[in-house]
């Protein structure tokens, strides 16, 4: 099992050895820091307003409550008589706080902040969390459980989609000289030519685990890769500092020292925008919809709360069980919303054959709704039928376009049926798909636009 120590605290700073810290400034940087993580939030709540994933307006709240109760301890030691209030104030964690956001806002595309994940011992690869279809973030299945005994190490900061993990370290050579010295590593140039064992040094122990837990977890078919943050120790100080940074980038962790760090950026709209872009900048207008969603729209399933029956098999009861959990069509409907909507033949031709062969009357009708043209119902009348039909109709916009417009693939093909200006990689993505699923992303793929499935596959 990894377990990757806590190595990040102010309990590993030579606080006794410095000038105490200036209280009042100490307290003016951790209510600004406060402040910026308050706007951080801000920016989470406008860029996923209306959208249909909700959890990533909370991405900041553990890192936020961290804060929160440094700031709070910090107010009553500055006011305490207590002869120990000197102590914690020096002793405080905001130096690391610090440190971890401004890593936040040099990094791009976040996805969590202070996340627990599962350390192992790992029986297979974890999905960790991230991105895994265009500018939808998943959970992952990484979150430790009650029953694996709290098996888990937090990393500071998931960004780049999910790619990229950091972990922060306050540690500074100071320290780091003396937990050499007490493995009795740090003895000068030895005269033997050994090379140096620093496996035992706990910061090492960080790097190593931090690697391992990370080579447990994938995310878009990869590992994430394992970053270590070191803003308060410098390289070209100590030989033996540099040497056991060499041993940890050689194990294959990337670490950045504080002389290689830029000054933290000052934070505004577009820094914001960078850490976390707004999930719908890359929706296209014209939403291509595939044969998996015209199912889900369709679906009784999706719409009333069914009772799962015995004759149900394993899926319709884990689809049973996942509307209960978490419902589809306000999420699919909240994306859609305003959208032109688009779906090749072969998808409205699946769906009708789905409908005819087992659909309820229900099912036939929300069908017809999404799909068959009638010059004598408006959209609007449309969108309302469609909303009768469903126990989350106060959750469909009003703005559905309706009905869904169905299109034929452009006929601009190589022989296998592709589009002849599409990629190499496309081809051979598009090679292994049978139909209607070929047609539907030759289609979106050929005239630019965003597919809208609900196949992981893809």
């Amino acid at each position: 099992m990894a377990i990757i120590p806590d190595y990040s605290t102010s309990e590993y700073d030579e606080t006794t050895s410095t000038a105490a810290p200036d209280r009042a400034d100490m307290l003016v940087r951790a209510k600004e820091l406060q402040a910026e993580v308050e706007q951080f939030a801000q920016h989470l709540a406008h860029v996923y307003e209306g959208y249909f994933q909700d959890f990533p307006k909370n991405m900041h709240i553990s890192f936020y409550q961290e804060v929160l109760s440094e700031v709070e301890k910090l107010k009553s030691d500055i006011n305490s008589e207590d002869p120990f209030s000197a102590h914690r104030i020096s002793s405080s964690n905001l130096p690391y706080l610090h440190a971890v956001w401004n890593t936040a806002k040099s990094s791009k595309n976040i996805v969590k902040l202070r996340l627990p994940v599962f350390s192992g011992p790992f029986k297979h690869r974890v999905l960790a969390p991230g991105i895994r279809i265009k500018d939808i973030i998943s959970q992952g299945g990484s979150e430790p459980k009650r029953n694996q005994n709290g098996r888990s190490a937090r990393i500071d900061v998931i960004c780049d989609g999910g790619l990229s993990w950091h972990r922060v370290s306050s540690i500074t050579n100071r320290r780091l000289l003396f937990d050499m010295a007490k493995e009795m590593l740090y003895c000068g140039d030895s005269d033997d030519g050994a090379p140096q064992d620093f496996s035992d040094v706990p910061l090492v122990k960080l790097a190593r685990s931090l690697k391992t837990i990370s080579q447990g977890h994938q995310i878009r078919n990869s590992n994430p890769t394992p970053n270590l943050a070191l803003p308060r120790i410098f390289e070209g100080e100590h030989v033996e500092i540099d040497n056991l940074l060499k041993f940890c980038r050689d194990m294959g962790v990337n670490v950045l020292c504080g002389n290689a760090m830029p000054p933290p950026p000052r934070l505004s709209k577009a820094l914001l925008l960078e850490m976390v872009p707004s999930p719908r900048r890359n929706i296209t207008p014209e939403l291509n919809i595939d044969t998996s969603v015209l199912v889900a729209l369709t679906s009784d399933i999706s719409h009333f709360r069914v009772t799962k029956e015995s004759w149900f098999g394993q899926s319709q009861k884990d689809h049973v069980d996942l509307e209960i959990r978490d419902p589809l069509t306000p999420q699919l409907c909240s994306l859609l919303g305003h959208h032109t909507l688009v779906c090749t033949s072969e998808a409205a031709k699946s769906l009708a054959r789905i409908v005819h062969t087992m659909g309820t009357a229900t099912e036939n009708a929300r069908a017809q709704l999404l799909l068959t043209p009638d010059d004598s119902t408006t959209r609007q009348q449309r969108v309302e039928r469609f909303s009768s039909l469903s126990v989350h109709g106060d959750n469909i916009p009003s703005d559905l376009q309706l009905p869904i417009r169905v299109v034929n693939v452009a006929t601009d093909s190589n022989e296998d049926g592709c589009p002849s200006h599409l990629t190499v990689p496309a081809w051979e993505k598009l090679e292994v798909l049978a139909q209607p699923g070929r047609s539907v992303f030759t289609s979106g793929w050929s005239k630019g636009l965003t597919t809208i499935t609900c196949n992981v596959c893809m």
